[in-house]
């Protein structure tokens, strides 16, 4: 499978977003809840990504997945 130049420049996007939750999400860590930061993390970019197509017009519900996250 090849990768297009669109799906290169999605990939380094969507990096660059985590790497920002990363330092965002940093002094959590500090207080052990890692594991928590790391599932939130997953559906913080998932619903990044649904507001995304929300803005060019897909009108749907956002959804998180709850079996995702770690309380």
């Amino acid at each position: 499978m090849m990768v297009t130049e669109e799906e290169e420049k999605w990939d380094k996007i969507v990096g660059q977003f985590n790497l920002t939750l990363n330092g965002i999400l940093a002094p959590l860590r500090l207080y052990g809840q890692g594991h928590y930061v790391d599932s939130a993390k997953k559906e913080i970019e998932s619903l990044a990504i649904q507001l995304h197509h929300k803005l060019l017009g897909l009108d749907e519900p956002f959804h998180v997945n709850n079996d995702r996250l770690h309380y």
